[in-house]
Parts: C-alpha cells; structure tokens; sequence
C-alpha cells in the first residue's frame, strides 16, 4: 500500500512537472502590450464614417469593429468610436480624429488588454499629403520619448477604414494612438492631476526644462504648462503628481501639429507674441528653471544622432518632407552649439 501511495504521489509531481514548460510557453506567447513596441500594427476599423463626418461635433458613440493580428493570431472585436478634438475636428478636417472604447473583456490576451480608451490620430483629410502631417507628429512624440519617460507614449497604425454604411471602396492611412495619460502617471509613479491652474514654481525644474527646450526644438507655441482657456488646465499639457498642491508637478505635452515640425498649412502662431510664422522659434521657458536648463539642453545633445534617425529611417516620409523635418530639426542644433547662444537664446529669453 505504501509503495502505490510513493508511485501515486511520484506520478503527481511528474505531471506537475511536465506542465510547466506548457505553461511557461503560454506565458511566453502572450503578444506584447500596445505601447511596448513600435513596430507599425496593420488594423481595420470597420464603422459608420459617413454619419460621423455629417455631424463630427455630435457626442454619440457609435458602434464600431476593429480588427487586428497579434502573436496571438487574428481578433474582431467590437468598440464604439467617438470624435475628438477642437480645431480638428471642427474646423479643419473631412476625418475627424476619433476616440475608441473597449470593453476589456474583449481584448483579454490580445495586445489591446488593459486599455479602456485610446485617442487615435487620423489622416485629417483624404489627400495623401495631409498624411505627412500626421506622420511628423508621430515621430515628434518619439523625440520627446527619447528625452524623458515624462511623455506619452505613441503607437503607428496602418488603418484601413471599412463603411459599415455602404460597400464604399476602402481608404487606407496612417494613424496612430496615443497612450492613456493615467498610464503616463502610473509608470512614473504619480497620478493625474485635474486643476484649474498652477504656479510655475510647483513644476519639476529639470523635466520643466525638458518640456520646454521640446516646445523650442519643434517650434511649438500652441500650449501653455500652468493654466489654460477652459477650466481644466492646461491647454495641451497634461498635468501628473502626487496632488495638485505639492511639488513636483510635471507637465506631459499632446497635440504637436501646430508646430513648425510638422508645418501644417492650417497652423499659425499665437497673435499676442511677436512670432510671424510657426517655424519661427520662440523660447517660453521660466527663469525660475533656468539653471535646468544646460543639463536638459545637454540631453538634447546626446540624442541629436537619434532625434533625425526617427525622420532618416521613416518610410512612410516623402524625400521633400524627410529633407526639411531633418534639416529644421539640425538647425536647432545649429543655433545652439555654444554657450553664448544658449544665453541669447533660451536663459536670456525667459519668462519671469
């Protein structure tokens, strides 16, 4: 008896045993998160776009499909889709930017799980050469990843767009999502912040000095790190912390294509500073940060080679839109190869 006990209780741990190298591959095969890769994800969105381009401003969500393939296999799972944005959305494009919503059921064990809502930028208009547009925004995001992990992460999306209206010919684009901003805050060990306005002085000096030298590199106006037009601060800039009232707060930008980077034909620079073209470049930094600023300037520096292989290597970039990011991007670099330029240029320049 004590000896079947023995050859039982022995084939008990051999069968635990076999099971887990299984088990270890199935943990193995688990496709990589959304925003751990940038690697261009092929996806279709099948939806009613002709009803959400008569009414962009319309708040209804729509139901919508998005299919995709992982290391997995491939997924359909059903979303609903909203419009987004202001000038965009409003006053600019034939296809608004849009907002997808998941049920998280769905998307377990997909490369989507975990993602309650995602913001999507779109091609804006049908034209390819509205694409390019979206294309520098992207990668303007990936400068700043290269600079800080105070930033958001960005995925690019080849998207092929399916009417669920209608058997209209399909339209394939460029887009790209931009990771949760509770996401940014829970890999940095903060968490959002909904504020009407801050003092500058609660900003971190360094990543403040980070933001800023961002905003100067791109050419970038159209924001603002302490307050903003509406009642939530701030106009383009995410706020993270431990609490509105304690230092430091670090700013996140957003919504970069009212730079010079990314030189859309609709942009133009704010009319209260003395500012004629958005390529134009205006530092806005604060003279409290500005001994922050030749350490994140030095940042920069050391990221110069990658900064430009972000737009060298992008196939998507026509060779005209490629040699002017590049060459606009070198020209910051340019300006700021010595000590005296930086003094001009940023620390003289700066707000009190």
């Amino acid at each position: 008896m004590r000896i079947a006990n023995r050859i039982a209780l022995l084939l008990i741990i051999l069968l635990a045993w076999s099971a887990c190298p299984v088990m270890a591959q199935e943990e193995k095969a688990k496709p990589a998160k959304l925003f751990s890769e940038d690697g261009r994800l092929e996806v279709t969105i099948t939806g009613p776009w002709r009803s959400m381009r008569r009414r962009p401003s319309n708040p209804e969500t729509y139901p919508a499909k998005l299919s995709f393939t992982d290391s997995n296999g491939q997924h359909s799972v059903s979303i609903g889709v909203t419009t987004r944005g202001l000038t965009r959305r409003d006053k600019v494009c034939d296809f608004p930017p849009l907002k997808l919503w998941f049920d998280k059921e769905l998307t377990k064990e997909t490369t989507f799980r975990g993602q309650s809502s995602l913001k999507m930028v779109t091609h804006c208009k049908a034209p390819k050469e509205f694409e390019q547009y979206y294309i520098k925004e992207y990668l303007s995001y990936r400068i700043y990843n290269l600079i800080t992990p105070f930033s958001f992460r960005v995925r690019p999306l080849m998207v092929t767009y399916l009417n669920s209206e209608s058997n209209a010919k399909p339209l394939v684009r460029f887009g790209f999502l931009i990771e949760d901003i509770d996401d940014v805050a829970k890999r940095n060990d903060q968490q959002q912040l909904e504020v009407g306005k801050i003092s500058h002085r609660l900003l971190d000096p360094d990543e403040t000095s980070n933001y800023m030298l961002f905003q100067y590199l791109i050419s970038n106006l159209d924001w603002s790190a302490t307050g903003g037009p509406r009642a939530e601060c701030c106009h383009n800039t995410k706020l993270i912390g431990k609490d509105a009232n304690t230092a430091p707060i670090y700013a996140i930008p957003y919504d970069l294509d009212s730079s010079g980077l990314v030189d859309t034909q609709y942009a133009a620079p704010p009319r209260k500073l003395k500012v004629s073209s958005t390529r134009q470049r205006l530092y806005r930094g604060f003279c409290a940060h500005n001994e922050s600023v030749a350490p994140a300037l030095e940042r920069f520096r050391e990221q110069r080679s990658n900064i430009t292989n972000l737009f060298e290597n992008d196939d998507l970039l026509t060779p005209a839109a490629r040699k002017t990011a590049v060459e606009f991007l070198e020209s910051f670099f340019r300006k700021l190869d010595s000590p005296q330029a930086m003094n001009d240029l940023l620390i003289g320049r700066c707000r009190r």
